[in-house]
């Protein structure tokens, strides 16, 4: 019965259909595992700037200090799709560490390692090692110390106080840097010119003697600096200019200001370039007595105040 049905129309065609089936999905396997790779032999290559180097030590223990953050990667192989996966941060596999476990304390030419790099690709490490001081971790609390340099200061003007949100922070070290900390800094921007008050977030950093940068953790590592300047000031007296068409049943408009000086505050030289401020009145239509409130301009510097009143007394003719 058996050798019957292995020998009808039947089987063979069910075979054949087995077979067909199976010859599919392999087809298909094969393109799959192909998907990507170069077939003619051309090598695909990508370079990689600033990727993060992973630190691996006791952080409890040791502060490390000294080394850059990051490396550059040279990639290649003949797989376009992997090498861009890995060019990708957000789908890239492989990661740059340094293995500082079997470390105690000093100063160390580390090698950087390239870790889970897919099949079929090669790497290349820019720069292949990492300069590294690892001391004994350290804690103190310290005073914020706020700096504006003289430098920012126009001529003839004068700090009159310097203040911050933070007075103490805390700061994390190596213990022979913690030694060397002469203050915590909260320095002014150095492209601010300090024409007017400043207020603003600066960065913290811990300094030597001489004013050099230390590594250092400092929580929290930004505060508010305000500084107030002194500036330099004048007293000047206001003019005023009359402008417009005065009305034919007078002979003259006549002014009188609520403030005859202003005072001007700013650099020397801008000063030194004022002996008065002028406001112009509009009279074309005065008839009777009016008050208008008259702006005040000034080139370079401000003016205290900013405007004043002038009352407008118009004098009819044969008066």
């Amino acid at each position: 019965m058996a050798n019957r049905f292995f020998n009808s129309k039947t089987f063979y065609i069910l075979a054949s259909v087995f077979f067909a089936i199976v010859l599919f999905f392999n087809a298909n396997a094969t393109s799959i595992r192909n998907q990507g790779t170069n077939q003619s032999g051309e090598v695909y290559t990508a370079t990689i700037n600033n990727v993060p180097v992973e630190l691996k030590y006791n952080s409890n223990k040791y502060f490390v200090s000294g080394y850059n953050s990051s490396a550059t990667v040279h990639l290649s192989g003949y797989n376009r799709l992997s090498i861009t996966n890995e060019e990708n941060s957000d789908t890239r596999n492989f990661f740059l560490s340094v293995d500082l476990t079997k470390l105690k304390t000093g100063k160390f030419d580390v090698p950087i390692r390239i870790e889970q790099l897919p099949g079929g690709v090669t790497a290349t490490i820019e720069p292949k090692t990492m300069n590294i001081t690892v001391e004994d971790k350290a804690k103190k609390e310290l005073e914020v110390t706020p700096k504006a340099d003289s430098t920012q200061l126009p001529e003839g003007f004068t700090i009159d106080s310097l203040t911050v949100s933070d007075e103490k922070v805390k700061v994390t070290a190596g213990n022979e840097s913690i030694q060397k900390i002469y203050a915590i800094e909260a320095a002014l921007p150095n492209d601010v010119n300090l024409t007017e008050n400043y207020s603003g977030t600066v960065t913290l950093h811990a300094v030597d003697s001489a004013g050099k940068i230390l590594p250092a953790q400092i929580e929290p590592s930004t505060t508010h600096l305000k500084v107030t300047v002194n500036k330099l000031t004048k007293d000047v007296p206001v003019k005023i200019t009359q402008k417009g068409t005065l009305d034919k049943t007078l002979s003259e408009v006549k002014t009188k200001i609520s403030d005859k000086n202003v005072t001007l505050s700013g650099e020397k030289s801008a000063l030194e370039a004022i002996n008065s401020v002028e406001g112009t009145v509009d009279i074309t239509g005065i008839v009777k007595e009016t008050k208008i409130t008259v702006p005040l301009h000034a080139a370079g510097v401000s003016i205290d105040p900013q405007e004043v009143e002038v009352t407008l007394t118009p004098v009819k003719i044969g008066i």
